[in-house]
């Protein structure tokens, strides 16, 4: 079973939710790899767009995993090199739950913590189905303009 985050975003003096939607790159905007596709198939995906972690989904959609150049590098030592392992399924390396998803909902703790585990953080609904990723990039500038809001509110309050 995938472990998830369940979390969400409020910011305290504010009376609404702030919602990872407005970071999140949705599924039809963001790479992933189905756990069928092949190891050639998902280092050509990578190298393509220059990705160094990929989440992984089942045919149904579910996430399954992030699946990250290292993982690629391990497997091929252990079989014995790319002709070997190129027709293989990433599904059948794929160390499962080895980045716990997010939901759509997150606090802002849960947000930080997983920034510090990785550039690229899984997205999921209730169901546990991929929805999308956020970037670390995205959490950084969301963070930073939140923190310029609050001083802007504290230097109103001063000079009022």
């Amino acid at each position: 079973m995938i472990k998830t985050y369940s979390v969400s975003v409020c910011c305290k003096g504010v009376d609404s939710y702030v919602n990872i939607i407005r970071v999140l790159q949705r599924k039809t905007e963001s790479s992933f790899l189905y756990d069928y596709q092949t190891v050639q198939q998902a280092l050509r995906l990578m190298r393509s767009h220059g990705y160094t972690e990929v989440p992984v989904v089942n045919r149904e959609g579910a996430y399954l995993g992030m699946i990250r150049e290292g993982d690629f590098l391990w497997h091929l030592l252990d079989c014995g090199g790319y002709e070997q392992v190129r027709h293989q399924t990433v599904g059948t390396f794929l160390q499962r739950s080895n980045l716990p998803a997010l939901t759509i909902t997150a606090t802002d703790e849960q947000l930080r913590s997983a920034a510090l585990q990785s550039v690229c953080i899984p997205v999921v609904d209730d169901r546990g189905m991929f929805v999308g990723v956020i970037r670390r990039e995205d959490i950084v500038r969301y963070f930073a303009d939140k923190a310029g809001g609050m001083e802007r509110t504290a230097q109103m309050m001063v000079t009022a």
